[in-house]
């Protein structure tokens, strides 16, 4: 990367519009995703058992609907892509520039390098050796001394990124070269074997109790935001004593 992004007050309210879209879409884009999906997803990040979804915490619900949302594929089309022919947003707008952000979304283990508080993180990519400016407010406050590992899937918005709202810790040095191990054998497959890099990541991630450490804020970084959980029978939480 040449000279590092340095992101503006304006930046950042656009990041702020942008990021409130894409929360609006993606919950739209949820209430398509069919049990055929949750159930494979889980099975594929280990959350699924005896027929059952098994949450240790509510955090995990919304790793599960993002993987629904972008890993799980049928003939060939993710859910966004689905979404996208079903619901074609009109060219020029806000809503079609969220949702071609979103038909780009990828994949990534970034290694925090430094934070800006109150704006995002300079990150490098472990899987594909790029240097990108992540925006997130939250994690500029939470990682502000840098030194973190992270995999989280990330949306292109100009000269910067943002992330897909369902990140994890990565705390285990194991996991990590694991995950990178995957990627160097199967880096060369079409977006479907892409996607279970993904879903392997974020297995490795969650064995290692990744969701226990992580808490989300709403786009004005105000609050902590209750995330939703799936509403289908089949689902239950279990709560550590």
């Amino acid at each position: 990367m040449g000279t590092p992004f340095s992101p503006t007050r304006l930046d950042v309210e656009r990041y702020r519009s942008m990021r409130a879209l894409c929360v609006e879409m993606n919950q739209r884009i949820v209430k398509m995703i069919p049990r055929k999906a949750y159930e494979e997803i889980g099975d594929a990040i280990g959350i699924r058992h005896n027929g059952v979804l098994v949450f240790d915490n509510e955090d995990v619900s919304s790793v599960l609907m993002d993987c629904c949302v972008h890993d799980w594929y049928e003939n060939g089309k993710n859910m966004v892509q689905r979404y996208s022919e079903a619901h074609p947003a009109k060219p020029g707008t806000d809503e079609s520039y969220i949702l071609n952000a979103c038909l780009q979304a990828k994949y990534r283990i970034l290694l925090v390098k430094s934070a800006m508080p109150g704006a995002g993180l300079y990150c490098k990519d472990g899987l594909n050796n790029e240097e990108l400016f992540l925006m997130d407010l939250a994690l500029s406050r939470s990682l502000k001394d840098g030194n973190a590992v992270l995999a989280t899937r990330t949306m292109p918005l100009g000269e910067y990124w943002m992330t897909g709202g369902a990140g994890l810790p990565i705390n285990s040095k194991k996991a990590l070269l694991d995950a990178l191990s995957r990627f160097e054998r199967e880096k060369q497959k079409p977006p479907e074997g892409r996607a279970s890099l993904a879903l392997t990541i974020v297995r490795l991630c969650l064995a290692t109790g990744a969701a226990d450490c992580i808490a989300y804020e709403s786009a004005e970084a105000t609050a902590k935001t209750p995330r939703s959980r799936p509403r289908m029978p089949g689902f239950k939480f279990k709560r550590h004593r």
